[in-house]
């Protein structure tokens, strides 16, 4: 009996992305800083910023070592506790963007030199190529989820590594407000995106919308770098971890998640380290085809 042929489609595609040190090769707070400081080299250096953030970070961090390692003995981990963990840092990262609103380091700075601060950025090989693969198919929807300070400064990174950047690519992220009349940027950054229930939120939020377009639920692909990405990596049908995170494979090891194997780690859900955006893009192309039989 002759076989059928078939016809390959394509289901609907979530693809999140964080940004720094998962896009790029390095991270890029301290340029979006400078791209302001250029203009007023008198203000505040950003080393004394990160000073301040590793103290209230090493402080946080000193309360909830023993209850992790207490956990750890009792083999009580979980994603919970991960969670509760993640969000409790919350607020080392509002403390951070206070500080910058209040000693007002990015005002006086417009959209275009946000955006050409970014054009020194350099992302990592093959990314861009890879984005924009996705971007030309209907049935993506990429976006990305980052805890950096400007859309605009990402978007000209994006922009100056070849991204063909459009609407079709909305970045979720902190953002200085911006004064209607002169254009430029106030001393306020409000608190959009800031810890990793904030990312999960966004991608549960592209995954409806997608979904009510599509008509179907679609495949979730989230790739990131840090802790603050874990919860998002593991929300995801299948998750990409860049680089190889110290904090990522501690929680990984006392919550017994594995990467880079084909056994589901929850339910249908898979983890890769990746090492090669081409072999990634292969991955996720895979993830979305299938076949049926021509009528």
């Amino acid at each position: 009996m002759q076989r059928a042929a078939t016809s390959t489609i394509r289901r609907a595609l979530v693809l999140a992305l964080d940004f720094d040190q998962t896009l790029t090769t390095t991270d890029t707070l301290h340029l979006v800083a400078s791209t302001a400081r250029q203009k007023y080299p008198d203000r505040l250096g950003f080393q004394w910023f990160i000073d301040k953030y590793m103290d209230d970070y090493y402080t946080f961090k000193n309360k909830w070592e023993p209850i992790i390692a207490r956990h750890a003995e009792e083999k009580t981990v979980t994603t919970a506790l991960l969670d509760q963990y993640l969000e409790a840092q919350r607020e080392v990262e509002k403390a951070s963007l206070a500080r910058i609103s209040q000693h007002a380091i990015l005002a006086g700075t417009s959209r275009r030199e946000f955006a050409d601060g970014g054009c020194s950025v350099q992302l990592q090989p093959d990314s861009a190529k890879v984005i924009n693969h996705f971007l030309r198919i209907p049935e993506c929807h990429i976006c990305i989820v980052s805890v950096n300070w400007s859309e605009d400064f990402i978007r000209g990174a994006l922009e100056a590594n070849g991204v063909k950047v459009s609407n079709d690519l909305p970045i979720y992220c902190n953002n200085p407000e911006f004064d209607n009349k002169t254009g430029l940027s106030t001393s306020i950054i409000r608190p959009r995106l800031v810890a990793a229930r904030d990312k999960t939120e966004v991608i549960n939020k592209v995954k409806r919308e997608t979904a009510l377009q599509h008509r179907a639920e679609p495949i979730v692909v989230y790739i990131g770098d840090s802790l603050t990405d874990l919860p998002s990596l593991l929300l995801a049908d299948a998750g990409f971890l860049v680089g190889q995170s110290g904090s990522v494979s501690k929680w990984c090891r006392l919550l017994g998640i594995e990467f880079d194997t084909s056994r589901p780690t929850e339910g249908d859900k898979v983890l890769y380290h990746l090492h090669d955006w081409s072999k990634a893009q292969h991955i996720i192309d895979q993830l979305v085809s299938k076949s049926k039989p021509k009528q």
